[in-house]
């Protein structure tokens, strides 16, 4: 899987695209753009791809930044267990627009809808809004929503 914050300054500050879930895995949700990786893609081909099909938003290879990778369990469904590879950009051309897939929308940094979001995002995404590597695992509980255990380094 790839995952891409997309950022960008505004008059009203540092923002970041994400974009409510309508169809798929976390339908209903506030997530990160991406998805999975198709047979024969690199993941940074997948993270290109993913915010074009999602957002509309064209984004090259060489603008994506490389930030690290988080590894989800699900013990009490482990056909969910995945693993993404994070990037970033801050260079894209286009204006968001909806997709069959998320609804995008830009957030200020500084006021995310933790709310909506799963509730393992609040241990590692801070890191990826300073821009900081990680490498986090994530435990989820039985609810396969609430977090068991998480260790971002």
């Amino acid at each position: 899987m790839a995952l891409c914050f997309l950022f960008r300054d505004s008059a009203a500050g540092r923002q970041v695209l994400l974009g409510l879930k309508k169809t798929g895995f976390g339908t209903g949700r506030i997530v990160t753009l991406g998805g999975k990786i198709e047979p024969g893609e690199t993941p940074a081909a997948a993270a290109v791809r993913e915010v074009r099909e999602e957002s509309g938003i064209f984004v090259e290879e060489k603008d994506l930044s490389p930030l690290g990778t988080v590894r989800w369990s699900f013990p009490a469904r482990p056909q969910w267990n995945m693993e993404a590879a994070v990037f970033t950009a801050e260079r894209f051309s286009g204006t968001a627009t909806d997709s069959d897939e998320v609804d995008p929308e830009w957030f200020p940094v500084d006021a995310l809808p933790w709310e909506g979001m799963w509730d393992d995002a609040a241990y590692w995404l801070p890191q990826i809004i300073d821009g900081t590597w990680i490498d986090a695992r994530i435990v989820l509980n039985p609810d396969n929503s609430s977090v068991a255990a998480a260790v971002v380094r």
